[in-house]
């Protein structure tokens, strides 16, 4: 299964608090998830959010390159994990339509 995971809220959000047990969840039923940081999501890429308790190589984690820029987040305080892009919202279409299974929003 493919799951696509859109996080447009800060790590202090309870919305994004669940997020994060809905993804692990889906790991451990062996899903493909595919993060999309937009917004003010991009702060849950930083090092030392709750991002970096997921350990699975199952994830994919982008971030939105602009999103970044405009809240002046340089790259080298992301985890590892994250992979910036710019144009992130047309990917994430283009992913949404042609391999998603689920899409959950937060």
């Amino acid at each position: 299964m493919n799951v696509v995971s859109i996080i447009m809220n800060p790590p202090i959000s309870e919305r994004v608090a669940k997020a994060f047990i809905i993804i692990n969840e889906m790991i451990r039923a062996e899903a493909n998830v595919t993060i999309y940081l937009i917004g003010d999501g991009v702060y849950c890429g930083m090092k030392g959010m709750s991002l970096e308790n997921i350990s699975s190589e199952s994830i994919r984690v982008l971030a939105s390159k602009e999103d970044l820029e405009a809240r002046g987040i340089q790259e080298d305080l992301l985890s590892q994990k994250v992979k910036c892009q710019y144009d992130l919202i047309g990917k994430m279409i283009v992913d949404i339509m042609e391999s998603a299974d689920r899409i959950l929003c937060f």
